[in-house]
């Protein structure tokens, strides 16, 4: 099957989904959702993609919070955060980014042959979740940070896309889905292993558990990594393997990582999926950025810093004088 195709043979989305793709309606969005004037959304959305995670470092150090180190503050500054809005746009387009979410496309819709019921965990502005959803996949979406739950709902509606809007636990049922993707939202959270187990019980035996969570990466560009959380670089048995769940498909550097909910045989015996030789390979290499995440960091910000300059094109005019 080539790049880009279903197992239908029907051509997948496009990853840009709308409104990335269009500057002027980005803006109009992010400007109605966060009731400032556009020509503020506008120089915001031109200097993240000068410097990503400009304003988000900024209103973080307005807030007196600590970098790296997890304070009972931050339930309510992720709910009432309303920077991020521009930064999440300028990541969703960013190449890296367009991979996974491709890559993730793809490696579902060789799976099943209909849609599959996928929970999205922390998608910010709703980009995954609204690409999912074209791929013909049954979506529910669960987000914190309110401002992105009112911008994930407008672009929902625009596109036409029944995606489901979570908006309390107690609306999840227990093994009903079929694949729960959470991308760039472990490295946040003050003990990873007990939230992955409850996002596990979501999942049917079986269900895939989609991750990307680039732990090493705690720098000044993101002051929400947790210090804390290095230690579960590259690690497998105690983060994800407690919860049932074994490695069985990803790329390289698990930029995502896709594990299964062991599935129990007849037998009552436990059926160990395959854990190919690259992500091992790969899993070693992110479990030296424990002890020396330089490396891992450089590629880090290497990634966050590529720029297509279509998605400048029109934001000229925001420019600083």
């Amino acid at each position: 099957m080539t790049r880009g195709e279903s197992s239908e043979n029907q051509p997948l989305p496009d990853p840009v989904v709308p409104p990335l793709d269009d500057n002027r309606r980005l803006v109009e969005l992010i400007a109605e959702v966060m009731q400032q004037p556009d020509e503020v959304i506008g120089r915001q959305l031109w200097d993240e993609e000068h410097d990503l995670g400009r304003y988000h470092r900024e209103d973080f150090a307005r807030h007196g919070l600590t970098p790296h180190v997890w304070d009972d503050k931050f339930e309510r500054y992720y709910r009432e955060l309303s920077v991020w809005l521009t930064s999440y746009a300028v990541w969703n387009r960013r190449p890296e980014k367009l991979k996974m979410r491709a890559w993730i496309g793809e490696y579902l819709a060789r799976q099943s042959n209909g849609g599959l019921r996928v929970l999205t965990v922390g998608d910010g502005a709703g980009f995954d979740s609204l690409y999912l959803a074209q791929c013909g996949h049954q979506v529910s979406y669960w987000e914190l940070s309110e401002r992105a739950v009112a911008f994930a709902k407008r672009i929902f509606r625009l596109a036409d896309q029944p995606v489901r809007v979570i908006g309390d636990t107690s609306e999840l049922q227990f093994e009903s889905y079929d694949v729960v993707v959470c991308l760039d939202v472990l490295e946040h959270v003050p003990d990873p292993p007990p939230f992955v187990q409850q996002l596990a019980g979501y999942l049917r035996p079986g269900g895939l558990f989609v991750t990307h969570a680039p732990f090493f990466f705690v720098t000044e560009h993101c002051p929400t990594h947790l210090r804390a959380n290095r230690k579960y670089s590259g690690e497998i048995r105690h983060l994800y393997g407690a919860a049932g769940l074994r490695p069985v498909a990803g790329r390289f550097f698990w930029t995502p990582l896709v594990l299964q909910k062991t599935p129990v045989e007849e037998s009552g015996s436990i059926r160990p999926p395959r854990f190919p030789i690259a992500l091992r390979l790969g899993g070693w290499l992110l479990s030296v950025a424990r002890f020396w995440p330089w490396p891992h960091e450089r590629m880090a910000i290497r990634a966050r810093g590529q720029v297509n300059p279509r998605w400048r094109e029109g934001l000229e005019q925001y420019a600083r004088p």
